[in-house]
């Protein structure tokens, strides 16, 4: 993907478009918040070392994953989680340090974004292989637990402390903008686009949502045979994809296996539509047409094999609590009775005997699903397209996806071994890019990358971070809360013009439109000349005082921005449209020099763009 430009319907130029933006047409003083309404805008067309220091187990390791500020108690974590372990790599020679350039670009693809420029030199010494061994082996925020604790600030008049789904969106939150565990929470977050649940339509409780994302954190770097099998039986999935009391033929009542997940499972979390080689292509047959890998039949096989779980506090097959922790913060519980007796056709001409339990048929269908041989290439290249590149080269998924198959040491499925290739990857590391790497950086990303960058803090320790999908005035994005099951957008998604025309993807561009951009531009100009985000008592405040000391010098700013957004590879046409804003305000007036810079450089394809 290049880099993208904004233009106009009325052709304004990029330099004019940033100063109406702002200073507004007369170019005083206020910036300019542009309705939704009016929008006419368009976007134009050492690998080995670390697998052997990381070794397999659970061993111990750093501990930590913080889950707050300064000013806010640490809530629980877990550590010694699946995939840690081992004797830390040694730091790398001073003559093999990565580039200032690359070590940046690292941290783009590896976190939520940077706190200072200081992290680009910290990394530079370490080298990857020993800054990844310290992410592997760093512990994780317990999202259940941040509701634990925060339910106790919301009682009632009946002395009931209760927990609400905004305290389930702010644990992400917490563990994006305050947690040591970059890179779980980064990988954490690409599963929940590929696993996804989601609280629009059905109504998830908050400790489903929060527990669900602790499962993502605990296997993020664990097994994917463990993972796939984690999710298949937590409570938020399957009340979301009503796996949930589905239960076996039932002629009285009209009872049939619910299909939901059995087809969500393969179309999504697994294997996909079509058969695919090792490099995430698709098999054709002889009429060079893409090969089905699976038929309504297996879909039905599949929905036979996962009938007969429910809740897991409850009683009897209709009598549970729903209101309780306990019914959604651990795997389901297998009613034998409730379980499809007959035979299940699975994939690849594979059948579970008749006569199974809940338990035995549900481990033999993910069995089945996890030695297909396209969930190697499926899930690796879904992986690269969320950490670096929307349109990875077939050399650079088969190779990630040969780790899958294999780590090294005969183990499939290890996805410690699978992030590490997919970050260290000559491609991902080149210091030469093709035209197409690259990809645009979510809508969320780009605001932690701000509210890191920028130490944006709360009086109370907390953040009130809850609704951002709006698309006008909002980001048209939000963890959690994705329109379906599709998430917020296809990891095939083409836009129309020159991408489509390339035969590339893009798939952050499905929710990239006249209204989204506009609402994303009046979203960070409302930030910056707020100084900060949120509720009052939760205010996330901005602090600008490291950029603002430099303000006085245009090209000491720029300098700074440029590492801390753009990779030290902002353009010089960028750099040169900064000078020229910084240098016209006056040099007195530092805050509002940094705000404008941040304004123009929430709204480049510098920026926007991760490359």
């Amino acid at each position: 993907m290049t880099n993208t430009t904004l233009t106009t319907a009325t052709e304004k130029a990029p330099q004019e478009l940033a100063d109406t933006v702002l200073f507004g047409e007369n170019h005083g003083s206020q910036p300019l918040i542009i309705p939704a309404s009016d929008a006419k805008w368009v976007w134009p067309a050492g690998l080995s070392a670390l697998l052997a220091a990381c070794g397999g187990g659970g061993g111990g390791g750093v501990s930590g994953g913080g889950a707050g500020s300064a000013n806010f108690p640490a809530v629980a974590s877990a550590n010694n989680l699946p995939g840690s372990g081992g004797n830390p790599p040694a730091r790398v020679a001073i003559d093999q340090q990565p580039s200032a350039i690359d070590a940046a670009r690292f941290l783009t693809q590896a976190s939520f974004g940077m706190q200072s420029t200081q992290e680009v030199q910290t990394l530079r010494e370490k080298g990857y292989p020993l800054w990844l061994w310290e992410q592997i082996n760093t512990g994780t925020m317990l999202h259940t637990s941040y509701l634990d604790q925060q339910k106790l600030r919301n009682v009632d008049d009946k002395g009931k402390a209760n927990e609400t789904e905004e305290m389930s969106y702010e644990a992400v939150w917490q563990q994006w903008l305050f947690g040591a565990d970059q890179l779980r929470g980064r990988v954490a977050f690409a599963l929940s686009q590929i696993m996804v649940i989601s609280n629009v339509a059905p109504d998830i409780r908050p400790y489903a949502m929060s527990s669900y994302m602790d499962i993502l954190n605990k296997n993020a770097f664990g097994n994917y045979r463990q993972l796939l099998e984690d999710v298949t039986l937590h409570p938020a999935m399957g009340y979301y994809l009503n796996m949930l009391n589905s239960e076996k033929d039932d002629p009285d009542t009209g009872a049939h296996p619910n299909e939901n997940y059995a087809r969500e499972v393969l179309q999504l979390f697994s294997i996909g539509l079509v058969k695919l080689n090792s490099d995430g292509s698709a098999q054709v047959d002889a009429a060079n047409k893409p090969i089905p890998s699976y038929d309504e039949s297996i879909v039905q096989g599949f929905a036979k094999a996962f009938t007969g779980w429910t809740y897991p506090n409850a009683t009897g097959w209709d009598e549970a609590d729903e209101e309780v922790a306990a019914a959604w913060t651990s795997a389901m519980k297998p009613f034998a009775s409730k379980h499809s007796p007959e035979k299940k056709k699975l994939l690849n001409g594979a059948e579970i005997s008749g006569g199974g339990t809940p338990q035995t048929d549900m481990k033999a269908a993910l069995d089945n699903i996890f030695n297909h041989p396209n969930v190697g290439p499926f899930i690796s290249r879904q992986l690269i397209q969320r950490l670096v590149t929307s349109n990875p080269s077939k050399a650079y998924i088969s190779r990630v996806a040969s780790i899958f198959n294999d780590n090294g040491s005969g183990v499939r499925g290890d996805l410690r071994a699978v992030v590490a290739a997919i970050l260290l990857d000559t491609e991902a590391r080149s210091a030469t890019l093709p035209a197409n790497f690259g990809k645009q950086r979510e809508p969320v990303m780009r605001f932690a990358n701000f509210l890191r960058a920028l130490n944006a803090k709360s009086a109370n320790g907390r953040n009130s971070i809850h609704y951002l999908e709006s698309a006008d005035n909002g980001l048209g994005q939000s963890p959690l809360l994705s329109p379906s099951v599709f998430n917020f957008f296809s990891p095939n998604f083409r836009p129309a013009g020159k991408i489509a025309a390339a035969g590339l993807v893009a798939p952050e561009f499905q929710i990239t439109t006249e209204t989204t951009v506009v609402g994303g531009l009046n979203f960070f100009a409302n930030l910056f000349n707020n100084g900060g985000y949120g509720d009052e008592d939760s205010k996330l405040k901005l602090n600008t005082a490291g950029l603002e000391a430099k303000a006085g010098d245009a090209n000491a700013l720029i300098a700074d921005l440029n590492t801390l957004f753009c990779n030290g590879q902002m353009s010089t046409a960028l750099q040169t449209r900064l000078r020229t804003m910084i240098n016209a305000i006056n040099t007195n007036d530092k805050s509002y020099r940094v705000r404008a810079s941040l304004i123009l450089i929430s709204l480049s394809p510098d920026f926007v763009i991760q490359r």
